[in-house]
């Protein structure tokens, strides 16, 4: 048994579970002031016996012996271990150089037309090891920790053919185990997600139809044969995969029992984010021009919005109409977008100061964001993404004081224990 005491605060928010995640308060936060929480450790998912002031903490919890009790002296917060429900963290090379020309006025689709962008990074990927994927990995996820994420989405998308992809896929495999609780060693655990983009873009070896195909009839039954994925999306844009090649690759990763997700209207409106309701999506991510059908449709689905405010700073694009999907009923999630060609920043806090700053995003929205509905926009919210009597145990502890220091500290490097 755990239990600690004297938290500055405790944010479990009880009340954004209660409303699925649509339209949070601040009343929706659940913030405990000098809080104390009881986990019974000897479970096997950690279960949260009691939450509540400190002054209240029950009397069977206070007689535990003085080594189940930490006094956080009211120096950290307690909250839901966050959530970066989009990455792309496995990948070898970088595009230090692109970005360069891009901050000197060249356009991402002209890089892209030289043979930059995600096809520099496929050759780069293709040619690295497994073990130097892993160990970049790695070292990625364990600064996202140190922030205080406990939950890491991880696509794939720069391998682009079957060996590569599959090269990618076993990589995460190896991150789950590595930072799996039986494998930690003074370390938090964090539970990684694997999704399957395949299709980021076509191989320059392939036309569109023919690695689509080479898709639907290889990689997909192989991964789900081999249980190497538990998601697969698509990138739906311009340039890129259309919304039939949406229905036909997601229509099949569906039939096969894999969570679908969409890369939806970022460079230009396709109706992905309709297109992504329509088929059940888990997710829409992206949305920097989604259009008013694309809101409404959203707005009245079970589908998340994940915003990737990272994303828009970085390309110096409008951001996505957060105000207006949240107000239109849409659950909204916040994550990072790390990859080497648009968003290089590992920092959910960083995109969490974007969110309030640029996005007109309140404190328990942002909370939402990437606790509860992050959560959800991976499947887990069933166990992820709150802190309440009954559920598993996946908080964290940071050297903070308000939730709002998470945000207002932009840049911070964290620490988290």
């Amino acid at each position: 048994m755990k239990c600690w005491i004297h938290a500055s605060e405790i944010v479990t928010g009880e009340g954004i579970r209660k409303k699925d995640g649509i339209r949070p308060l601040d009343a929706d936060m659940g913030r405990i002031p000098d809080g104390a929480i009881v986990v019974d450790t000897a479970r096997a998912k950690n279960r949260i016996e009691w939450v509540g002031p400190t002054s209240k903490l029950p009397r069977e919890y206070r007689r535990l012996p003085k080594k189940s009790h930490i006094d956080l002296e009211k120096k950290s917060l307690i909250m839901p271990g966050m959530i970066d429900a989009h990455t792309h963290t496995v990948f070898a090379g970088d595009r230090a150089d692109e970005f360069a020309r891009r901050a000197a006025g060249t356009t991402y689709e002209e890089i892209r037309k030289e043979g930059g962008g995600i096809q520099k990074t496929m050759r780069a990927t293709r040619e690295a090891s497994p073990k130097s994927l892993l160990q970049k990995a790695i070292s990625r996820v364990e600064e996202m920790s140190a922030l205080g994420v406990r939950t890491v989405e991880i696509k794939t998308g720069y391998g682009l053919d079957l060996n590569s992809e599959l090269k990618c896929l076993r990589v995460i495999q190896q991150l789950k185990k590595h930072f799996s609780r039986s494998a930690v060693k003074g370390r938090p655990e964090v539970e990684i997600i694997a999704t399957y983009l395949g299709a980021h873009d076509v191989p320059p070896e392939r036309t569109r139809a023919e690695y689509l195909e080479e898709i639907l009839s290889g990689h997909l039954p192989f991964m789900v044969q081999k249980k190497l994925a538990d998601h697969c999306d698509i990138f739906v844009d311009q340039g890129y995969f259309d919304v039939r090649d949406a229905e036909k690759l997601l229509g099949e990763a569906k039939r096969l029992g894999l969570g679908i997700k969409i890369h939806a209207d970022e460079l230009g409106n396709t109706e992905a984010t309709a297109a992504a309701v329509r088929l059940g999506a888990l997710s829409a991510d992206h949305l920097l021009k989604i259009s008013d059908a694309g809101i409404a449709a959203l707005a009245k689905s079970q589908t998340v919005g994940v915003l990737l405010p990272g994303t828009a700073f970085y390309l110096r694009a409008p951001y996505a109409p957060a105000r207006r999907l949240i107000d239109a009923g849409a659950r909204v999630a916040i994550a990072t977008d790390f990859n080497p060609g648009s968003c290089m920043c590992l920092s959910l806090p960083m995109m969490m100061t974007l969110g309030a700053l640029y996005m007109g995003m309140s404190r328990a929205e942002i909370f939402a964001a990437v606790t509860y509905n992050a959560a959800r926009a991976l499947g887990i919210s069933n166990r992820k993404g709150t802190l309440l009597p009954n559920e598993s145990y996946d908080g964290v502890v940071l050297p903070i004081q308000k939730f709002e220091e998470m945000y207002y500290r932009f840049g911070w490097t964290g620490l988290s224990v």
